[in-house]
């Protein structure tokens, strides 16, 4: 009789320990669960746009030669910063000296034939000068009869040969003339080849890359030197959808691989995206040059697109529900889903323009709380610290 009376106890304490195992179940799914808040309050947000991006010059330029030549001097070098017009290279230049020697000369000859030629139809002029009057006086004493045919008709020899001198003199100044004149020409033409020898800057800037060294034969499209000037800018590429809020003038942060951080400003927005990347290119110019400069350098931008004051929530907290974009709110010990019109951002927070007033606890990770689930709020400290 005992066996079964053991039984029995064992199965009465076993149903026991279950019960209390299930009461203590259904109570703690009927506590409140406890979830992290931030309390909603007013703050500054700025809002900023972040993309990667490269130094790179607004004008790169090659330097190259306009005539195939032997290099015999190079006077700049990689990370020399040069001013318009100033000597970079030559070329060998002794044959060219020569011609430009010759046509000099030439010119000079051509001058001096001129002025002997001009002075002959002078002299020419002023003998048919002459000879006119002495033909007008004879005429006038020939019609009387005072001189006899034969000296009137000398007079009037006299001067066709004049008229003839005159005539011959006018073509020799302009066959001289047209001959000077190319000379002039050719001595200017022989100047200016002689010129393509000394290779300038082209303007103000900074030699990035010398491609050539002396004894190299030049030809021209051949680069010797490569420089930029010195609008310098970090080329970025900013996603598509965030595109419509960066403005030319904007203030912006470049940080650069080296650890670098330079002010700067939004200079030019592009107007093509990258069809891959859904990306768009962004140049902000630096406000002060990096030095040194690199160009082709890594770069972060960050971009501050406009400040707004308003309550702030985490965007953490930030949820989609049935297309509408909203936070779980603690309202009554329960969780509430709050639809609200989102502003200005930064990396932690939103601005919200409509939906939830200051004070009001806005639940961090909303995933842990459905809607009208009872909760009990508990301070997120780190949250609260991020939005001071």
């Amino acid at each position: 009789m005992k066996a079964p009376r053991r039984k029995t106890i064992s199965r009465i304490a076993l149903a026991l320990a279950l019960a209390v195992v299930a009461a203590f179940a259904v109570a703690r799914s009927l506590a409140p669960a406890r979830v992290p808040v931030v309390v909603v309050a007013t703050s500054e947000i700025r809002s900023k746009v972040h993309g990667p991006g490269t130094v790179q010059s607004k004008v790169p330029v090659t330097v190259s030669v306009k005539m195939t030549g032997i290099l015999t001097q190079l006077l700049a070098d990689q990370g020399d910063r040069v001013k318009k017009g100033q000597l970079l290279a030559e070329l060998d230049s002794t044959e060219l000296k020569a011609r430009a020697a010759a046509a000099r000369a030439a010119r000079r000859r051509s001058d001096r034939d001129l002025a002997r030629a001009r002075a002959d139809l002078l002299k020419a002029e002023a003998n048919l000068g002459l000879a006119r009057s002495n033909h007008e006086r004879d005429r006038e004493v020939f019609e009387p009869g005072y001189i006899s045919a034969a000296a009137f008709d000398a007079s009037k020899s006299a001067l066709r040969v004049a008229e003839s001198e005159v005539a011959a003199s006018k073509a020799a100044v302009d066959a001289i003339e047209a001959a000077a004149a190319q000379a002039e020409h050719d001595a200017s033409a022989a100047a200016d080849v002689l010129g393509y020898t000394r290779i300038l800057a082209p303007m103000d800037g900074l030699i990035t890359a010398r491609k050539a060294e002396v004894g190299t034969t030049a030809s021209p499209g051949t680069p010797i030197f490569q420089m930029v000037d010195y609008q310098i800018w970090a080329a970025s590429w900013i996603d598509e959808r965030m595109i419509a809020e960066v403005r030319e003038g904007q203030k912006a942060t470049i940080t650069l691989r080296s650890g670098r951080v330079f002010e700067g400003e939004v200079a030019r927005l592009g107007i093509a995206a990258d069809t891959v990347t859904r990306e768009l290119e962004v140049d902000v110019k630096f406000s002060t040059l990096p030095d040194p400069l690199v160009i082709g350098e890594e770069t972060e931008v960050t971009i501050e697109t406009g400040r707004r004051v308003a309550p702030a929530v985490p965007l953490a907290a930030i949820l989609t529900r049935n297309g509408a974009q909203g936070v779980m709110v603690v309202a009554d010990g329960r969780a509430r889903f709050r639809p609200i019109v989102a502003g200005a951002r930064d990396e932690t927070r939103a601005a919200v323009v409509k939906g939830v007033r200051e004070g009001e606890m806005v639940i961090v990770n909303p995933a842990a709380a459905a809607p009208g689930k009872r909760v009990r709020p508990r301070l997120d400290a780190e949250a609260a610290q991020k939005g001071d």
